[in-house]
């Protein structure tokens, strides 16, 4: 890491070292996460994931879209290791594909700075 690294490079970089590291992601809970991302422009952590198994179904997701809406700023909330991500104020947004279908996008949401604080 450079000594003059600010927080947005830094954050491009971990995203893509977390990426060629680590996915795709083992499945946990029907997810797998396939890569990540940070956008500069916006102050945007991406998340790209897909899923398995029985929540690879558009309606079972539409159904509960309120539901994991709320669990996924419960997470982001309860977070410790993001907490100077929260501090800068950045958004975090989830992309969930199909793993059947991976063109399919089956639920997508920014959880941005009100959600959160």
């Amino acid at each position: 890491m450079s000594c003059h690294e600010n927080l947005e490079d830094r954050c491009v970089r971990e995203a893509k070292e977390y990426t060629e590291k680590y996915c795709p992601t083992p499945v946990v809970n029907s997810t797998r996460t396939d890569s990540v991302t940070f956008d500069k422009a916006t102050k945007t952590y991406q998340y790209f994931c897909s899923f398995v198994d029985e929540l690879d179904n558009p309606e079972i997701v539409k159904r509960n879209s309120q539901k994991l809406h709320s669990l996924l700023i419960k997470e982001i909330k309860d977070n410790t290791s993001i907490k100077k991500l929260k501090e800068a104020n950045y958004n975090f947004a989830y992309i969930i594909h199909s793993s059947k279908n991976p063109n399919k996008v089956l639920y997508q949401q920014t959880i941005r700075v009100k959600d959160y604080q």
